[in-house]
């Protein structure tokens, strides 16, 4: 008779919430790690009205932008692009990006990188 023998294997998920971010901040942008992956890494963007982020790039990482509320701008070569709740944007590294909230409300952003960004050490 042969037996059987059956693996369990358990998986841990991280778990992080929007709340848990701290609220808009008039006098300041909010840009902060979200959660670390091994390969990735999600920061949150939050900018009151007529905030915006200092124009910057993202070296060998690819930057998918997602907003999660709010109304913004994005500043491309060409011409600005509305930006509002819902819409997904793709940045290689090398693309600068220019992002304001020239809006009424908060803008929330999430922004997901691979390779992690910035670059951690002994990357």
């Amino acid at each position: 008779m042969r037996s059987s023998h059956t693996q369990c294997y358990t998986s841990v998920v991280d778990i992080v919430r929007l709340s848990d971010i701290p609220g808009y901040d008039n006098n300041r942008l909010i840009a902060q790690p979200f959660i670390e992956g091994s390969q990735s890494n999600v920061r949150v963007i939050k900018l009151s009205p007529g905030q915006a982020l200092p124009p910057h790039r993202h070296g060998s990482s690819d930057l998918m932008l997602f907003a999660v509320e709010g109304e913004g701008v994005l500043q491309t070569e060409n011409d600005p692009i509305a930006f509002a709740a819902g819409s997904l944007a793709f940045y290689r590294g090398d693309e600068e990006l220019r992002v304001s909230n020239e809006g009424r409300v908060g803008l929330t952003l999430l922004a997901f990188l691979a390779p992690p960004f910035p670059p951690r050490s002994g990357s």
